[in-house]
């Protein structure tokens, strides 16, 4: 969580930002829309640890106050500041492990390989100073979240090494300078700053060093921090004027503008000893009396906007507080099985929020069918934050897999605050928040059952539309299990699926040999591609849309050929108004059962839907009048009862 928002070079420009903003624009909007590369990371397979209670957002920071750098520590108000170093040496850099047990910092003292400019680590009490890094001009540490690895520059390249000092690795070996890396929140990914004669910007890589992405295309960049929901914030002089301060996705998508004073705080929060959400920063702040580089706290709960933590005549720079620190009594956001919250007996107490994600009044008829039912008020807002002002007893969001990506912030905001939320129609990975959703559970049948009809060996191609991340983990995750399976990307995004009816079928004539075609975008275009192709006995694999048309068109064209094979899955059709009864039976104490939850996260109640092959095809389309049409004519799950709702998901 280091907190290097802004250098020297551009103070001035970026203090004018805090005070007055870069626009009206919302967080959770994206400004604009840049170009995503053609190759996107794979993830590795380091995981973050397991949640553990927050602690304390001490500060660690470097400063010269001694005539020469130290390393310092504070507590979040600024009191008890304490040189931790008292090294005639410059130490510097320091930035903590996860879990603010241990500081990692550059120094130039003396040591066993003749001295230079080293990485070191120390206790977080200034004890035990041990060298890491085995090469000088060693530089911009950064801890792996799950706290086993150290990323660092060295002569213009990213290394890693491991904190028992094994395992030293260049991750670049690149031509240009790779400087200043940052691992993603979940540690599979490491994003860097690379200069050039072109000037500066980000790339990111998987963790393991592959798949290196460019992320931000001209202007120059001047820092580089991971917002708390995966994104990265920069300062940016962005070619478009976008944003000064702005927020991109790891793969250069979805541009936007962070705002300033009060907005940044949502990307890269700070936790006062009262656990106010404000922003860290250190900086030369001329306009309200500082010569010198200082570490403030910036929010609205501070009479003068900003708090000058250090206030002193020399230089205090390179602030740090550990990314598990967490707001006041540690404890809003600890390991647990339930939502928390305080029960209500009385329906005349109960006040259950809703969001509608874009305009779907159809999601908001269930609503609001739910709350009739119940007896029950339910308050409408625009966003999550929104509804936790209104002091509601629990919040049910009916989301999309784009929008819960930009939600991050405000659930994070619910969970500090104990309001129980459900997420329908799309999955996050928040502790203490459910998901209503079969999306992964889809795509893991989905290619668990291509795969296997394969015999887990040959050729088979996908399409993730969109860039995906999410599809990309699952993706990934299934071809971990079947290694024989050679899987190719092709690109694919909204404004160019890279596929019609007409490319599918010129691809099946001319590779006889593929074996299935997987997509999350118009798999119309697949199914009829396939069905279209002109050839017999040596066709891939589909997906078919779970429309009533297509699954007689495919029950007809197998009919005549057996080899016409494929998938089709039905999603729920009431989750909202399940939500909201999930949330109603939670409010009043009843506890979700652990056995009923699965997905990619292991937080998404379990729906059992039908997964429909060619064995039950004839079955299914005798079966029709068990579902519901609903949007684009796609059939659906009808929603369960109160009583099913309550048998399938929660304990007696």
């Amino acid at each position: 969580m280091k907190n290097k928002i802004f250098n020297l070079s551009v103070v001035l420009l970026c203090c004018a930002v805090i005070l007055f903003g870069c626009g009206d624009m919302p967080a959770d909007e994206p400004a604009a829309e840049e170009t995503a590369p053609a190759e996107e990371p794979a993830k590795s397979p380091e995981t973050t640890p397991t949640s553990t209670p927050p602690i304390p957002c001490r500060i660690v920071f470097d400063s010269d106050r001694d005539n020469n750098l130290e390393i310092y520590v504070m507590e979040p108000d600024g009191s008890n500041q304490t040189n931790l170093t008292n090294h005639d040496a410059m130490d510097f850099d320091p930035v903590w492990s996860p879990d603010g047990k241990e500081i990692a910092f550059v120094s130039n003292r003396e040591n066993d390989m003749g001295g230079g400019q080293y990485i070191y680590l120390m206790a977080a009490d200034g004890s035990g100073v041990i060298s890491l890094s085995t090469m000088p001009d060693s530089k911009y540490p950064d801890w792996s979240p799950a706290g086993n690895q150290i990323a660092f520059s060295h002569n213009g390249d990213i290394f890693v090494i491991n904190t028992d000092g094994s395992g030293e690795t260049n991750l670049t070996n690149s031509e240009g300078r790779d400087e200043h890396p940052k691992f993603s929140p979940d540690g599979q990914l490491i994003a860097w700053k690379k200069s050039s004669d072109d000037g500066n910007f980000i790339y990111v890589m998987n963790a393991d060093g592959s798949n290196p992405v460019q992320v931000t295309t001209g202007g120059e960049i001047y820092n580089l921090e991971w917002t708390v929901d995966g994104r990265i914030f920069t300062h940016w002089e962005h070619p478009e004027g976008i944003c000064g301060n702005c927020v991109v996705n790891a793969d250069g998508s979805d541009v936007m503008d962070a705002g300033g004073k009060g907005a940044i705080q949502e990307f890269l929060p700070f936790w006062t000893v009262d656990g106010e959400r404000v922003e860290m920063i250190s900086v030369q702040v001329p306009f309200i009396g500082g010569e010198d580089d200082e570490i403030y706290l910036v929010g609205e709960v501070f009479p003068d906007i900003f708090l000058n933590l250090t206030d002193n005549d020399e230089q205090d720079g390179n602030a740090d507080a550990p990314a598990l620190c967490g707001p006041g009594e540690a404890g809003t956001i600890t390991e647990q099985a339930q939502p928390q919250a305080a029960q209500l007996t009385d329906n005349d107490e109960m006040v259950i929020g809703y969001v509608i994600r874009g305009d779907n009044p159809r999601k908001e008829e269930q609503v609001l069918k739910g709350c009739n039912e119940l007896e029950i008020t339910c308050a409408r807002g625009e966003n999550v934050t929104q509804l936790i002002q209104q002091n509601v007893s629990a919040i049910v969001d009916v989301s999309n897999r784009w929008d819960v990506l930009g939600s991050s912030p405000e659930i994070w905001e619910a969970r500090e605050k104990l309001i129980p939320l459900f997420i329908v129609d799309a999955e996050t990975n928040h502790e203490g928040v459910y998901n209503l959703s079969v999306e992964s559970d889809a795509v893991h049948i989905s290619l668990e059952w291509m795969f296997k009809q394969m015999d887990g060996e040959g050729e088979m191609v996908y399409y993730n539309v969109g860039n995906n991340d999410f599809h990309k983990e699952l993706i990934d995750a299934e071809l971990e299990k079947f290694p024989g399976i050679q899987a190719t990307s092709l690109p694919s995004d909204f404004a160019n699926p890279g596929f019609s009816e007409e490319s599918i079928s010129q691809m099946v004539r001319e590779n006889p040999n593929l074996g299935a075609i997987w997509s999350n975008g118009d798999t119309n275009a697949i199914f009829w591609g396939v069905n279209n192709a002109g050839v017999e006995n040596m066709r891939p694999l589909f997906i078919c849309p779970n429309r009533e048309d297509l699954l007689r068109a495919w029950q007809e064209t197998s009919d005549q050929d057996a080899e016409f094979s494929g998938i089709s899955t039905i999603p729920p059709g009431g989750a909202a108004y399940e939500g909201i009864y999930v949330a109603y039976y939670v409010l009043n104490g009843a506890e979700i059962n652990p056995e009923m939850l699965t997905g990619a996260y292991g937080n998404t109640l379990r729906y059992d839907f039908p997964v429909i092959t060619n064995e039950n095809l004839a079955e299914w389309l005798s079966r029709l009048d068990s579902l519901q049409v609903g949007q684009w004519d796609a059939l659906e799950m009808p929603a369960m009862t109160p009583e099913q709702i309550r048998q399938a998901w929660f304990l007696d």
